[in-house]
């Protein structure tokens, strides 16, 4: 079953009901200390209200990746609503060690509303997940598209984007750790990898409006 992000057009869970997007007004975006305090939005995106989670937007995301140091990184978008996602983030914390030691870590992406950020480090918190973690700044139309114009609108959704920050593979869904880790692990040994797994195409999944 699909988790539907509602924006204009919409974004869209994966592998469950769409929810209206809540934008607040553009207030200071917080800074927060550690890696990735230097992931804030752009001057000209809107900002949401503060949060727990440091706030980013699509191009100062690719940034950070180009900047990081790191052969690859893996950016999965997802949101404390979203039961799918929730059954997902488990795994990456089990993998990400494996996954760092190939030069490829982990950060996740809340696309909650502004004001839902507390809850998904909450979340996070409740499961134990100790990854780097950001909040995506409104709108999501706008962070759809700088990550993958052809982002149908699902979520838990994955990015595994090169150290230069271009996207090799995208998983449009749920994704399990035996989908997973064979795309990571030969894309570190240096193999072409480019593709992308569309699980929402599954039988009996539907897509939200706005599907390219």
């Amino acid at each position: 079953m699909l988790c539907l992000l509602s924006v204009v057009p919409v974004l869209g869970c994966s592998r469950r009901e769409p929810v209206p997007e809540k934008v607040s007004a553009s207030v200071a975006s917080p800074v927060a200390a550690g890696p990735l305090a230097a992931l804030v939005p752009s001057s000209d995106a809107p900002v949401p209200a503060p949060s727990a989670l440091p706030v980013v937007d699509g191009p100062a995301l690719l940034h950070k990746i180009r900047d990081s140091g790191q052969r690859g990184v893996l950016v999965n978008a997802w949101a404390s609503w979203c039961d799918s996602c929730t059954e997902e983030l488990p795994m990456l914390a089990r993998v990400a060690p494996q996954l760092a030691a190939l030069g490829v870590p982990i950060w996740l992406v809340s696309v909650d509303d502004p004001e839902g950020f507390p809850a998904a480090q909450a979340l996070l918190q409740s499961l134990k997940v100790d990854l780097p973690s950001l909040g995506a700044a409104p709108p999501l139309q706008d962070f759809k598209v700088a990550l993958n114009p052809k982002w149908p609108g699902m979520i838990p959704v994955s990015f595994l984007f090169d150290s230069a920050g271009k996207l090799r593979y995208f998983w449009a869904g749920e994704v399990y750790e035996k989908e997973l880790l064979p795309v990571v692990e030969g894309f570190a040994a240096g193999k072409h990898i480019d593709g992308m797994s569309d699980f929402g195409l599954a039988p009996g999944a539907t897509h939200g409006a706005g599907h390219e």
